[in-house]
């Protein structure tokens, strides 16, 4: 394998399937065809719903079938769900996009990770984990960066001018993954082009079997998918909800690209900085992060006019601290064979929590008249959490 030109297809892939035109005004734009916060908030349900339901099968399909192919229709479900979006008449095929979505979101996540350590690892490299996840990390937040600026083109683009930029974006994902190879660790992932259908099944049976062996093997894994799940629940909701926010307060649609740029460029930094620290437990760097993010949330929740923009920078620049870190001890713990779908197990787990969350938060803020009551009660949770693991540590430290 040619590590070099892998590497560069890895961050063509990151940046094509993370640049989106619409994920800093959909909020906005389904709300100006006169949806609910509710009914908005349900799309999103939808969303983690099929996200729950599919993560764990679609990384049996990367580790089973190939990562590569995976990507690609990973790609390929993104366009069909942006064309969706793009002429649904109603709220009905809007879900089955968001359905789409989540299932091409599940064919990346965990895939992409996976891929990445494997191919460092043919290469004798896994050391360089961090690094090269932190450059593909940063690919990402620029895409996420210039995707938030699409909102000063509201005069032009429309509501389905925004899809159909989408479905473009995807097809380029696509093929940045189909230029990507294999990488081939294990005698069992290089038995995968001898398999046929037939012995599908019984693979399967045996992967399940092993992954769970896995997990019930280790308890730090599974403390590790447990943080994670909670720590990201205000991710996306402080960007989708600050949308609604500012839009309460006057603000114009024109000027939304404003807190996911500033969240995009937050969370560079906070690459940055990951990729330099070195923590000597990874409890201490979740109590600190949990706070900041917690922090964020508040404050996109509660502060006044623009300066709720400052809670989804602290959280993002917080999930990237964190993330980078996470990512590379849980890659330590597993193996190969069973890597795309244990990392899928922790985007899973997100999901389960984000099914009730995302409704709840929408319905709180239609309940209340202010979309930010959600956000106030999510970050002090998260916030709690990082306190509650800070006290555990104490007190085993006492010999408890």
């Amino acid at each position: 394998m040619n590590l070099q030109k892998q590497l560069r297809c890895v961050y063509l892939h990151a940046f094509f399937s993370t640049l989106r035109f619409t994920d800093a005004v959909w909020v906005a734009l389904l709300a100006a065809r006169g949806f609910s916060l509710a009914e908005i908030g349900l799309a999103e349900g939808v969303f983690h719903l099929t996200s729950l339901l599919c993560e764990v099968p679609s990384g049996m399909a990367a580790d089973l079938l190939g990562r590569r192919r995976t990507l690609i229709f990973g790609g390929v479900l993104g366009v069909f769900s942006a064309l969706a979006m793009a002429f649904a008449p109603g709220l009905g095929l809007i879900c089955t996009a968001m359905a789409l979505k989540a299932l091409g979101y599940n064919m990346l996540s965990g895939t992409a990770e996976a891929l990445i350590y494997d191919s460092l690892k043919m290469a004798g490299r896994e050391k360089d984990y961090i690094k090269v996840d932190a450059n593909a990390s940063i690919c990402m937040k620029i895409a996420t960066a210039l995707g938030s600026l699409a909102s000063l083109l509201a005069g032009v683009l429309r509501y389905a001018g925004y899809y159909l930029a989408d479905a473009v974006s995807a097809l380029l994902s696509a093929l940045a993954a189909a230029r990507l190879e294999e990488p081939i660790v294990t005698d069992e992932q290089a038995a995968r082009e001898r398999h046929t259908l037939r012995e599908l099944p019984a693979r399967l049976r045996v992967h399940i079997l092993d992954s769970a062996d896995c997990l019930r093997g280790s308890a730090l894994a599974r403390r590790l998918i447990a943080a994670d799940a909670v720590i990201s629940l205000p991710s996306y909701l402080t960007s989708m909800f600050v949308q609604q926010r500012l839009t309460e307060q006057g603000g114009a649609m024109e000027w939304l690209f404003l807190p996911g740029l500033l969240a995009g460029a937050a969370g560079m930094a906070g690459t940055a900085l990951g990729r330099r620290l070195h923590p000597k437990t990874l409890r201490g760097l979740y109590l600190t992060c949990a706070l900041t993010i917690g922090a964020g949330a508040l404050l996109a929740g509660a502060a006044p006019a623009w300066a709720c923009a400052v809670g989804p920078m602290l959280v993002q620049g917080a999930l990237a601290v964190w993330f980078l870190h996470s990512m590379q001890r849980m890659n330590e713990l597993i193996s190969s064979d069973r890597r795309a779908t244990l990392i899928s197990v922790d985007s899973m787990t997100y999901s389960l929590l984000m099914i009730p969350a995302s409704p709840m938060l929408g319905w709180l803020g239609d309940a209340a008249g202010s979309a930010g009551v959600g956000l106030c009660l999510l970050g002090a949770m998260v916030a709690a959490s990082g306190l509650a693991v800070a006290a555990k540590t104490r007190y085993n430290r006492r010999g408890a």
